[in-house]
């Protein structure tokens, strides 16, 4: 049996790679960088400071998803600024270049990222002007220069990331509504389809039993052949409620015309057909027309004629003794949204007492 969760099942591990993949590019670049400085320092302690800071970051960066904890924030931060200013004072350009990652990272975490990258370029231009005391500046500021702007790549690189996850996140999330739509429209066509088997057949079984209530006594042979009708009907329509299940359910124009022909004729009501039943890409849907029309002329009209017009790509039903007050035929609705859904239109009108039901089809 299908149901409304297994479709949704299908997109987790998608999503759970599109997960690892977005949290390893943040690794990647983090880790990059941080090797790097780590490599081109020329003193131990400078080695460690730049491993510290990238484990710190990395550990931040692992909470892109989600807001990190307070502290977790405020390590990166002071660790990024201690060692831009510290990379600034040595002139060391990769370690200026590594705190500009670490800074973005920062700024690529918060929901109101424009501010917060206007306070990281804030942030990066202070240290600038305590190293440029110690730091000849024209050395530091080209320096200085290329971290801002690796800051400002890395800023766009860590948000279009981002971005492009939440994109990922909408698009998860309309397939799951289609998904879950698809499964609750097949549930509605399966109920329309049941209520067309059941209901028409059952009002046809009725009919026949009431017949032969009033014949039991003045024709008991008259009767007793409703009552047979009425169990061959019972058979068939176990017959198609199973086809349905099975999806093995077909409609045909001729036959629903040979079963409506029959009902009317033994309810004493006139019946004419004009033109043939041509073979037709959607003959199922006409044949649901005769159907239906048939199964509400007995419920809610008293009519004495019953015409019906059959042209290529087109039927018309026509009755009389349709009531005053037109009651809502919420069969014949959902026929017509599976028409339009096709190209063609099925539309009723109620005119002096005559029921008209137009289908067609371009």
């Amino acid at each position: 049996m299908i149901t409304a969760r297994q479709p949704t099942q299908v997109g987790e591990r998608p999503l759970q790679r599109m997960r690892v993949y977005t949290t390893a590019s943040f690794f990647l670049v983090v880790g990059m960088f941080s090797l790097i400085a780590i490599v081109r320092a020329e003193d131990p302690g400078l080695t460690w400071l730049y491993a510290v800071a990238g484990a710190v970051t990395v550990e931040y960066s692992r909470h892109w998803e989600k807001a990190p904890a307070w502290w977790s924030t405020v390590g990166a931060l002071v660790v990024s600024l201690g060692v831009w200013t510290y990379a600034a004072i040595i002139l060391d350009v990769w370690g200026m270049v590594f705190a500009a990652v670490v800074l973005a990272v920062i700024v690529g975490r918060q929901s109101r990222w424009l501010p917060a990258a206007v306070l990281g370029l804030a942030v990066m231009l202070a240290p600038i002007g305590i190293a440029a005391v110690v730091a000849p500046r024209d050395e530091l500021i080209p320096l200085a220069s290329t971290a801002v702007l690796m800051f400002a790549a890395t800023t766009f690189a860590f948000l279009l990331n981002r971005y492009g996850f939440g994109l990922y996140l909408e698009i998860d999330a309309a397939r799951r509504v289609s998904a879950d739509l698809a499964v609750a429209e097949e549930r509605y066509r399966f109920a329309a389809d049941l209520h067309d088997i059941q209901g028409h057949t059952l009002h046809v079984i009725k009919l026949k039993t009431q017949l032969a209530e009033r014949l039991v006594d003045s024709d008991p042979v008259a009767a007793k052949e409703h009552l047979r009708e009425a169990q061959d009907l019972i058979t068939e329509t176990l017959a198609n409620t199973k086809n349905l299940a099975y999806g093995n359910r077909e409609v045909a124009v001729a036959s629903e015309l040979a079963n409506a022909e029959q009902l009317f004729r033994a309810a004493g009501i006139d019946w004419t057909v004009s033109g043939e039943p041509q073979p037709h890409l959607h003959d199922e849907l006409f044949g649901l027309v005769v159907r239906e029309a048939a199964t509400n002329i007995l419920r809610h009209a008293q009519p004495t004629t019953v015409s019906v017009e059959i042209a290529p790509g087109r039927l018309v039903v026509t009755n009389d003794g349709s009531p005053a007050t037109a009651r809502s035929a919420s069969g014949l609705a959902r026929l017509a949204e599976r028409f339009e859904a096709v190209g063609g239109t099925l539309q009723t009108s109620s005119v002096d007492g005559v029921f008209t039901t137009a289908a067609s089809i371009r």
